[in-house]
């Protein structure tokens, strides 16, 4: 088992400045999320142009090594899991390896498959750069092979689910909640989603 970081750890870290993480994080992170999460209830991904300019920015999908035909497949694979109750990042994943970057590779894409799932629901978390830091997860890149790195994201996926309810359900950590409330009034943000920007805010503190 890797040796990342636990609840405890996290729960520490958070609390020797906490107001620090939570007046640091970005009110545009709010905004863009809400409107993503929202608006896609109602909308046909595939078809919104306005839609997928503000996803694509948000979550760096314009990244210059990827295609035009992977984002439109990525649009298109966004509107085919909301039928489902339990979508499988996994298939997700495979789905976007098979389409090949500029130079003709197959990519894995693990974290724009987490970025999908969390803005159709929360409780997925987001995995990107500040949460690779605040939990001190090691880096798939020198893995072979689309299962060897599979199972390197998939551990730190479920260890991110695992800890988010752990931390959830601490009552320490409730005065930071209640400073996120008090510094974001009026947003109506599920707890979980609240706990993914704190966490992802200390990761990016932590550099």
């Amino acid at each position: 088992m890797m040796k990342y970081r636990t609840s405890n750890d996290l729960k520490d870290l958070i609390l020797e400045d906490y107001e620090k993480v939570v007046n640091s994080i970005p009110l545009e992170k709010l905004d863009v999320y809400l409107y993503l999460h929202t608006v896609f209830q109602d909308t046909y991904v595939p078809d919104d142009t306005l839609y997928q300019f503000i996803f694509r920015h948000f979550f760096r999908l314009d990244n210059p090594s990827l295609t035009k035909e992977f984002e439109t497949y990525y649009f298109k694979v966004m509107e085919e899991q909301r039928g489902y109750d339990r979508p499988n990042i996994v298939q997700i994943t495979k789905n976007l390896y098979e389409v090949k970057n500029h130079k003709g590779n197959h990519t894995m894409q693990f974290p724009l498959a987490a970025a999908m799932l969390h803005t159709m629901n929360p409780s997925f978390p987001s995995y990107d750069s500040d949460i690779v830091k605040a939990f001190d997860y090691s880096s798939t890149y020198h893995l072979s092979g689309f299962d060897k790195k599979m199972k390197r994201y998939i551990g730190q996926y479920q260890h991110t689910f695992k800890t988010y309810e752990e931390l959830l359900e601490d009552e320490a950590l409730e005065p930071v909640f209640n400073h996120f409330d008090e510094r974001f009034p009026g947003y109506e943000l599920p707890k979980v989603k609240k706990l993914d920007l704190i966490v992802a805010q200390l990761g990016n503190n932590l550099q």
